[in-house]
């Protein structure tokens, strides 16, 4: 009876242990997702800004 309940409570124990695993993870690939998202708008709002810079100095320049 005793083998039983540790058994049974070892089960009980690996099972919120693998569910907080899977949030962790769900929470660190969205992590990942927003910032390579964030990267990406940043360095297109850069590139756009540095295209904007270049023709108006081209435009004094003329």
């Amino acid at each position: 009876m005793i083998a039983t309940s540790k058994s049974a409570r070892a089960s009980s124990t690996a099972r919120p242990a693998q569910e907080e695993t899977a949030w962790l993870l769900a929470v660190a690939a969205a992590f990942l997702v927003v910032h390579i998202v964030a990267l990406t708008i940043s360095e297109r709002a850069s590139a756009s800004r540095t295209v904007a810079g270049q023709s108006a100095i081209s435009e004094l320049c003329d």
